[in-house]
Formats: C-alpha cells, sequence, structure tokens
C-alpha cells in the first residue's frame, strides 16, 4: 500500500488483536504500512468467521459496542463497528442505540434485517459497497432482503444461486422514483457511501486479464489466490452477463448528484482487489461513473479526513500537518491515470523514493515465495 502512495486504510473487520497489533507498530515505525483505522466486526450467529462477533439480541448489540470498541481502563480499542450482513434486527438497533450513547462509529452493510433507509435513520455512518444501494431501488427490496436472510437455506452453493437470482430481479424491478428516495434519505441524513466498484469488476468482465491482473499476484499470498480462483471457477459466462446487465455505473453518478459524499475503496481481499495498487484502478472507475478527476481525488484525500473528523492533521497539504503525501510526475486533474506516475511517497514523514518503493514491493514478493 505505502509503495502505492495509500498511506492511510480503513480496515472493515479482522482479528482485532491482529489489526490493533498491527496498527501499534505502524504509528511507532517498527513496521512500514498505512495509517489504520480499525473495525470490530459483527455479525450473526450463521457466520463462520472466527473473527466475527456474533450477535442475536438487543443486548448483544450493546455488549459488542462496549466490550468492543473500549477497554476495561475506558482507552479506545477498535475505532468503529463494522456491521456486516446476517445482524438480527433486534442486535442491529442495540449497536445503534449503544453507539449514539458512546459515540462510537457504525459502519459497513446495511444487515439484510433493516433497509437502507433504516441503516441511515438509525446513524449508520456509511454503507459500504453499491450492493445494498442496488438492492433498495428495487420496488421488491424487502422481498429480496427476506430471501438473502433466510439463514435456514446459507449454504454457498444456494447463496450463489440467489444472488444470480435477485441480479436478474433487481434488473428488472428496478424504480426510480424509490431510488431518489433512497438517495435522498442518505444525503439528509448524512449517510458516507463507499461505491467500491472495482469489486464488481471481475465478475461483469467474465474474470478476463484486464480485471484480474495476472501480473500483480506474486503480490497476494497463494491461500488468497487460490480462493479467488475457486470463486471465479463458480460464476459461468452466463451469469457474468447477469451480473453485467444490473451493474451500471449510474448510481455512483446519482449518489454524486445528491451530494452524497463519497469514500474510495476496494474491499480487499476481495477477488482480484490488489492491496495498493486496486486503488488507483477505483479511482479511475470513479471518474468513469461520472466524478471529476478532483471529485475522485477527494475520495481517497480530503474526504475520508472529513469522514474520520482529523481535517485538522489530514487531507490537505497544510504547515503543521501530517506529512501524509504522495508526488505526481503527471498531473492527475488530466488523466486520473496519472496518480499511477508517483515520484515519491512520504508516509508520516518517512520519504520513500523510487529505489525505496520498489523495494517495498521486492520484500513483499519474495516473503511470499517462502
Amino acid at each position: 500500500m505505502i509503495a502505492n502512495g495509500v498511506t492511510g486504510a480503513r480496515d472493515m473487520g479482522y482479528y482485532l488483536d491482529t489489526t490493533l497489533r498491527w496498527k501499534s507498530s505502524i504509528a511507532a515505525g517498527r513496521e512500514v504500512g498505512p495509517r489504520l483505522v480499525i473495525g470490530a466486526r459483527v455479525d450473526g450467529p450463521v457466520s463462520r468467521a472466527r473473527f466475527v462477533t456474533h450477535l442475536e439480541t438487543e443486548e448483544d448489540g450493546v455488549r459488542a459496542v462496549d466490550t468492543l470498541s473500549r477497554k476495561k481502563d475506558g482507552s479506545v480499542r477498535a475505532d468503529f463497528i463494522s456491521t456486516y450482513s446476517w445482524i438480527p434486527r433486534a442486535a442491529y438497533f442495540g449497536i445503534a442505540k449503544e453507539s449514539k450513547k458512546l459515540g462510537v462509529p457504525f459502519a459497513g452493510y446495511a444487515p439484510y434485517s433493516v433497509s437502507v433507509v433504516e441503516a441511515s435513520d438509525a446513524g449508520q455512518r456509511s454503507i459500504d459497497l453499491e450492493d445494498d444501494l442496488m438492492r433498495a431501488c428495487s420496488s421488491r427490496d424487502s422481498v429480496l432482503r427476506a430471501a438473502l436472510g433466510d439463514t435456514t437455506t446459507l449454504t454457498p452453493e444456494k447463496q450463489l444461486a440467489q444472488r444470480r437470482e435477485q441480479a436478474r430481479v433487481i434488473r428488472a424491478t428496478y424504480d426510480a422514483a424509490k431510488c431518489r428516495s433512497v438517495i435522498e434519505a442518505l444525503a439528509r441524513n448524512h449517510t458516507w457511501v463507499t461505491p467500491t466498484l472495482i469489486a464488481y469488476q471481475p465478475f461483469v468482465h467474465t474474470f478476463d486479464s484486464s480485471s484480474t491482473h495476472p501480473e500483480l499476484a506474486k503480490y497476494v499470498p497463494g491461500i488468497v489466490q487460490g480462493g479467488w480462483l475457486r470463486r471465479a471457477a463458480g460464476v459461468p459466462p452466463a451469469d457474468s452477463i447477469v451480473i453485467r446487465s444490473y451493474f451500471s455505473f449510474d448510481r455512483t453518478r446519482d449518489l454524486k448528484t445528491a451530494g452524497v459524499k463519497l469514500l474510495a475503496g476496494t474491499d480487499m481481499p476481495q477477488a482480484f482487489a490488489y492491496p495498493g495498487f486496486s486503488l488507483h484502478d477505483e479511482l479511475a472507475f470513479l471518474v468513469q461513473s461520472g466524478l471529476t478527476p478532483l471529485e475522485a481525488l477527494r475520495t481517497a484525500t480530503y474526504n475520508p479526513a472529513e469522514f474520520l473528523g482529523a481535517l485538522d492533521s489530514l487531507g490537505t497539504v497544510a504547515p503543521g500537518k501530517v506529512a501524509d503525501l504522495v508526488l505526481l510526475d503527471a498531473d492527475p486533474l488530466a488523466d486520473i491515470r496519472n496518480t499511477q506516475r508517483i515520484s515519491a511517497v512520504i508516509a508520516n514523514g518517512r520519504v520513500f523514493d523510487s529505489a525505496a518503493r520498489a523495494a517495498l514491493l521486492t520484500h513483499v514478493e519474495t516473503a511470499l515465495k517462502h
């Protein structure tokens, strides 16, 4: 990430003690990495992930905010609560209530148990990925959410079949007036959105080399690559056509037009989302969706600082602010792809010139061979 000029990242949930250790080591200069904002992932009991806190009741939601965001001595643990898809309705509103009481943000997916508007009204800080929004623009949103939230049929094969059918239904039942109403609610409540357009591209493009970037595979652990390849094998070309038919850049353009504030994200390690590299692709997709190059740049610079309440130290170049800078050899306002023409990266005041950046990438590649 540092080699690619990504000097800050929001982690949406992993083993919390591990990510907190990374955050501490990077801040202390013991490790090279981006400034981290750490989320504690919560989900319903059906989740198989071992790094997730599993919730069922309202009391579980309240307790999760209390224990995951603060240590016993009152010091900060996680920076925010990261919500996922199968949180039961009561537990979700328990999170919302306690988060408001303690001033702890919660962000992530809008669970199937609530609508996007309900999540926004409840104070969810951001909606991440556009899946929830695309579904919310369907006249059958509540029916679709009920089907996805039916955990009695939750197997990987049935999930895939569900998503195929949902893609068809979402496309066929798009309701422009309803979509405007949902987006207006997001704008009114100051709910941010991270479109994460890059996450859809491999599926849209039938996993061709232009979307999977095999030349970057050397920077990803084999176990992760294996998961990506299995995911690709489970989506035949016909399904890619279905996904392509319902995915578009229109929602991002509509969000911008309505004044919803946007963040750049890649949801790494989603299939073929490469740390650092993929953020540049995301900026290009944001421009393709209707943002100007300057607006796209702001989603990765000024906007995150504003979102985090850190404009006093980050987000712009000014005396006294943290020295997180990327020096480019060409103007990104002329062509957003020029963000890849990096001359040097300055991360927390430490300079990484071309040789140092190349050494970082070589270090990653070498480490993954052993």
